[in-house]
């Protein structure tokens, strides 16, 4: 188990077509640590082939999609990242606030986070030939450096979904 004394709070409203997540981490310890965090989410999509995100465009990312031990570092050039064609596994380093997931329908998940450096963005393909093309993932994280908690201090981050019309 992890050697250090902790309090980790997640909390989840829903309200409307919005869903709000707050998540923290108080140091309950007498000592400092350090941790990563990532929270999966799995949205449902009309189709994978019909699912975009937007917002990432000029990024640095891992891609993990060949190797996930070995990355490697890109630049997003395109305007969306599209699913469909195979593994996508991917980590975009420094991320904005705000990203929004196109699912299909004339509708996109608009996901504004604080906190949260990193976006993970996945879909197994094939890896999960009865399921992969109905979700795709995308996924707040700190996954780039370790967050540093203090004796007696906590981390926070959260993340509003919304339901908006594309544009």
């Amino acid at each position: 188990m992890w050697p250090h004394k902790f309090k980790a709070v997640y909390t989840v409203t829903l309200h409307g077509e919005q869903l709000r997540t707050d998540f923290r981490v108080l140091n309950t310890d007498d000592k400092p640590f350090e941790f990563t965090a990532a929270l999966h989410t799995y949205i449902e999509v009309l189709h994978v082939n019909d699912a975009k995100v937007t917002g990432l465009k000029g990024l640095s990312y891992l891609d993990k999609s060949n190797d996930p031990k070995n990355p490697e570092e890109k630049t997003e050039e395109r305007e969306a990242v599209t699913f469909g064609k195979g593994l996508v596994d991917s980590v975009y380093l420094n991320a904005p606030d705000h990203v929004e997931l196109e699912v299909g329908t004339g509708a996109a998940v608009a996901i504004d986070a604080t906190g949260w450096e990193d976006v993970v963005v996945w879909n197994p393909h094939l890896t999960m030939k009865d399921s992969y093309e109905r979700f795709v993932c995308v996924e707040n994280a700190i996954t780039n450096r370790s967050v540093a908690v203090q004796p007696g201090e906590y981390w926070r981050a959260t993340t509003n979904f919304a339901v908006v019309d594309v544009k």
